[in-house]
């Protein structure tokens, strides 16, 4: 997403016109639509900047500390835990949480990136939040060390394209994502979550300032808990909301649901936008939602003529680095940039607050064999086999064997290399932050309740239903079709629905995952995507050992089901963008 970029020289063989030529090629890698700011300072050893939407961080960086001597870039959200009003950004207040190893970094809550460079000693230091949910990739040769928000900055500044990572070949057609810091080029990788890095002539110093394992025990009664999530939850959107009318994506599920309840709550203005087919599960409950809610409603319909807009988009705004099949939320870049151009979203709650993967035969022994949590993502292809993609990735997972439960696995692969990228296309358009993952949420959710307490949305439901009814009581929710507390007349409507659907002989609807917000086997027959493939010379099928083609040809999953063809794609498309060469899907 756009954000941060630098460079900074090792060995004092680039020019200073060398730094600035490269910094302006990284930021106009980042900068690809008219109204984002591109920002960009240098000196003799360093040229660094940002491109951002001048949204969360309108003042013009960098910051400069009042003794000149270091210059400060902050990309995200500034919240201090122990302060009761947020206190301004400045350089000298970042330059003592980066003091030492950076533990007073734990002291921020928010997602965000920084740098700080000291002119005196010319050194940079890195930083991000202790989820890492909002990416910085980094590589280096002899000569330098690079940084930036999108991959696509760095290999601008690349003279060819690197080396293909194989393992995450492996891990995108096994997972529909990359996993540990892997991206699709060797040498380009991820900055863990957590990090506090130091950069200098004399090398690289790395310090992870927090682990989950951070979070203590201290179990509490449910009731109890309740209340601290109600008071909790309510601060921590309080502290994110602007004025102006906000748009907000609003589904079918709890988690959207929860977060335009308390927004409406506290009075703030809203654009609920929907995105999927008009029958879709989806569709149909926010247009309840938003009329319940009293928000206007702005429904985003996705169909076979129009379903791969802005995908292509998105494919290169994320680096290629998951499925495009994923993509729903594409349909709506242009409509999410309206209002304030800023939304929030309740990305973890149903993982947190719900457990919703949390399973009782992996919970036991998940930190002694973290590859089990691999094994049931795995998704059959023909190119992988499940033990070639775990095998190839089970040194990517051990680091992230900490915490009391699987969830905080997930948290920082599932969520930080997956989930995160559908609203991470939007970034261009609209700057997302994310309420529910303050550090006294995580240690409420995580340290305060026991697995099974929260798994299988038990908590979540009670909880739901009790503090907000008229959003949960009726209203269905899309897993079950049903609301968490009914009405003796709601259920009597639906009991009457389901007979009169059986004796007109009708099935029930029923969707397969395939078919969730649009019919995709029906989209991707339509736009003759396997038919297309065929055609042409891929240049997937070069790392793939003639293995697409083969499967293409000879439909080694009769038929090749749509999800694997859009991954083939996707993968496709973005070798081809990378390579400056014309688009397939024109």
């Amino acid at each position: 997403m756009p954000g941060l970029f630098g460079i900074i020289s090792k060995r004092q063989k680039l020019s200073e016109q060398c730094l600035l030529n490269m910094g302006r090629r990284m930021a106009d890698s980042m900068r690809r639509v008219p109204w984002l700011r591109a920002e960009i300072w240098g000196n003799e050893s360093f040229c660094g900047g940002s491109v951002h939407l001048g949204v969360l961080n309108p003042e013009p960086q960098p910051l400069t500390a009042s003794d000149q001597s270091t210059q400060l870039w902050f990309d995200g959200e500034y919240l201090p835990r122990f302060m009761a009003n947020d206190a301004d950004l400045t350089a000298e207040k970042v330059c003592e949480l980066v003091s030492g190893c950076g533990s007073k970094l734990g002291d921020l809550d928010g997602v965000f990136n920084l740098a700080c460079f000291n002119s005196e000693t010319k050194e940079l230091v890195l930083a991000n939040d202790r989820l890492g949910f909002r990416p910085l990739y980094y590589t280096e040769t002899d000569d330098w060390f690079a940084y930036s928000g999108e991959v696509k900055a760095l290999l601008a500044i690349r003279d060819k394209l690197p080396e293909l990572d194989e393992i995450s070949l492996r891990q995108f057609f096994s997972f529909d994502h990359m996993l540990g810091e892997r991206t699709w080029w060797k040498g380009i990788e991820l900055i863990p979550p957590a990090s506090l890095w130091r950069i200098s002539a004399n090398g690289l110093t790395c310090h992870q300032y927090w682990t989950f394992d951070d979070i203590r025990s201290n179990p509490q009664e449910e009731a109890d808990v309740q209340v601290e999530f109600s008071r909790l939850w309510s601060e921590d959107v309080r502290r994110r909301v602007k004025p102006g009318t906000m748009p907000i994506l609003l589904s079918g599920g709890q988690d959207s649901r929860l977060l335009v309840a308390e927004l409406r709550a506290q009075g703030a203005d809203l654009v609920a936008i929907t995105f999927g087919s008009k029958d879709s599960p989806d569709m149909k409950i926010a247009r309840r939602v938003a009329a319940t809610a009293g928000v206007r409603h702005r429904p985003c319909y996705l169909n076979t003529e129009n379903w791969w807009q802005h995908r292509e988009e998105a494919i290169w705004q994320t680096d290629g680095l998951i499925n495009a099949f994923n993509f729903q939320a594409a349909i709506a870049m242009n409509e999410v940039h309206t209002g304030n151009w800023y939304s929030l979203v309740n990305i973890a709650g149903d993982l947190l607050f719900g457990g919703s993967h949390l399973d009782g035969t992996l919970m036991q022994d998940w930190r002694l064999a973290p590859e089990n949590l691999l094994i049931e993502r795995y998704i059959e292809n023909p190119f992988f086999s499940r033990e070639e993609g775990v095998s190839a990735s089970v040194a990517d997972v051990q680091r992230y064997a900490h915490g009391r439960s699987p969830d905080c696995f997930h948290l920082h692969q599932r969520m930080r290399r997956f989930t995160l990228h559908g609203p991470g296309c939007l970034a261009p358009y609209c700057e997302i932050v994310f309420p529910g993952v303050s550090y006294a949420l995580l240690q409420l959710m995580l340290g305060c309740l026991s697995d099974g307490q929260r798994s299988g949305h038990k908590f979540y439901n009670r909880f739901l239903a009790t503090w907000y009814p008229q959003y949960y009581g009726d209203i269905p929710w899309q897993v079950t079709g049903r609301g968490l507390a009914e009405s003796l007349f709601t259920k009597l409507s639906r009991a009457f629905r389901r007979r009169l659907l059986h004796l007109l002989a009708r099935k029930g609807n029923r969707i397969s995952p395939d078919q969730w917000f649009v019919n995709y086997p029906e989209c991707v027959s339509k736009s003759r995507i396997r038919e297309k493939l065929l055609q042409e010379d891929l240049i997937a099928d070069q790392f793939l050992g003639g293995a697409a083609r083969r499967a293409l040809a000879d439909g080694e999953i009769q038929p090749l089901r749509a999800p694997l063809l859009v991954s083939l794609l996707t993968f496709e498309t973005y070798l081809r963008r990378a390579a400056g060469m014309p688009s397939l899907m024109v």
